[in-house]
């Protein structure tokens, strides 16, 4: 599948990071970060998630902490490619993602997804209104307080296109 990825990433607070982690989990940096999806030529964004960096059972990688299938209205993001390309400065350091598993009711892991097309630099807006109530399944307020730390500083945003290979 075709996949044409918009990512970037904005250090915030970060007492207020790990004060609002799941146990077991340790806040690497005081860094969130928005992946979008478009699939297949669509220009429209198919999957938003919102992460942080952490370690967790002897792991490295991203949590997951919302996740949404188009992009919701309360999100002002924007990406303006700049025409240079090249890579993304934690990549060595990210073995997965640590998503909710509402079967297991326990957090899973994705291994990391690797992508070796060079990304296109972007510059990158993102602003939030606070999300209305109930606009997440489980573990609402948490959420919500992750949306409104302050975006302090965009540390980078790029878009990448690659061909996504069937999981298994």
């Amino acid at each position: 599948m075709k996949i044409r990825q918009y990512v970037m990433a904005y250090r915030t607070g970060h007492e207020k990071i790990k004060e609002l982690l799941p146990d077991g989990f340790k806040s690497l940096r005081p860094v969130l970060r928005i992946n979008a999806e478009c699939y297949d030529g669509d220009e429209d964004w198919g999957y938003v998630e919102l992460n942080t960096p952490v370690a967790a059972r002897g792991r490295r990688g991203w949590l997951n902490i919302a996740a949404w299938l188009e992009k919701p209205d309360y999100m002002h993001l924007e990406f303006i490619p700049a025409g240079k390309t090249g890579g993304c400065p934690h990549e060595e350091d990210n073995e997965g993602c640590f998503y909710w598993d509402y079967e297991s009711g326990d957090y899973g892991f994705l291994d990391a997804e690797p992508i070796s097309e060079n990304k296109e630099y972007c510059e990158c807006s993102l602003s939030w209104e606070l999300p209305p109530a109930n606009a997440f399944y489980d573990d609402d307020e948490r959420i919500r307080r992750f949306i409104r730390l302050p975006v302090e500083e965009i540390l980078g945003a790029y878009v990448v296109d690659f061909d996504r290979k069937t999981r298994e």
